[in-house]
């Protein structure tokens, strides 16, 4: 749709991506966010509560997610190998938190997606019968490229969005 757009020369709302790759405010702080900076030392133990409310929530919607992808209807023998995804997880959430980069949680809905795109059906069925469900293609091909992907789109900023000269030109007078 962005290359229909873009062919099409519409004026429609873009998503305004920087020309470059850096911290946000580069003169205040680096690539890491500093542990103890300009804050007050008493807002250490206020920030402990929204994070501990945050831990329930992503460890919630991961077991969440396990539960329902690891039902007996799906028939999946790696059924463990779900709990590396929360270890991988937990990890990647450390790292983007020290970076101020954004989480990616366990998406339960393009999970379930992803499950029901890899269903095996039986071929062999009497006319008119509904073929049968067999099982799960279990692979993490598709997961680990969908996370490459969607980790590439920053290289795709002059697709996805206007660069700082383009929006230069375009400059709302509402």
């Amino acid at each position: 749709m962005s290359a229909w757009d873009a062919y099409l020369h519409l004026d429609t709302p873009k998503l305004q991506v920087p020309k470059e790759f850096k911290p946000t405010l580069p003169n205040e702080r680096g690539w890491l966010i500093p542990f103890f900076g300009k804050n007050p030392l008493w807002t250490i133990p206020i920030a402990i509560v929204p994070a501990i409310i945050a831990t329930i929530l992503i460890f919630m919607d991961q077991q969440i997610t396990a539960v329902i992808i690891n039902r007996k209807e799906f028939k999946l023998k790696k059924k463990l190998g779900y709990h590396l995804d929360l270890f991988v997880l937990s990890v990647s959430i450390l790292v983007q938190s020290m970076l101020g980069l954004p989480w990616f949680v366990a998406a339960t809905v393009l999970a379930l997606t992803h499950v029901n795109a890899l269903n095996i059906m039986s071929e062999n069925s009497a006319p008119g019968e509904k073929p049968k469900f067999e099982g799960i293609l279990e692979q993490r091909v598709s997961a680990l490229l969908m996370s490459i992907l969607t980790g590439l789109s920053v290289l795709f900023t002059n697709v996805l969005g206007r660069t700082e000269s383009q929006r230069v030109g375009h400059i709302s007078t509402d």
